[in-house]
């Protein structure tokens, strides 16, 4: 996507929030984190309160989050005989 598209968008926290959501998603370390710096460097351009180290972090954060053991134990449906 070209700067100008993207800064037609009017990307807001809310956008960024969301796409640091769905990222953080990305099991694979060096694609998660290579997708996450694309973005920001395209959101640094086109927002100037755009913050590439907060954006990156939470993606980060939500990695972590979704592959914490939570204590949830998973259903064994396998049977004993």
């Amino acid at each position: 996507m070209l700067n100008n598209e993207a800064k037609k968008l009017n990307l807001t926290r809310k956008h960024f929030t969301l796409i640091a959501e769905v990222l953080g998603h990305i099991d694979d370390k060096g694609n998660r984190q290579g997708t996450a710096q694309q973005y920001a460097i395209l959101f640094e351009q086109t927002h100037p309160r755009f913050d590439r180290a907060k954006f990156e972090a939470y993606v980060e954060e939500v990695h972590a989050d979704c592959w914490a053991d939570d204590g949830h134990v998973s259903e064994d449906f396998y049977s004993d005989v």
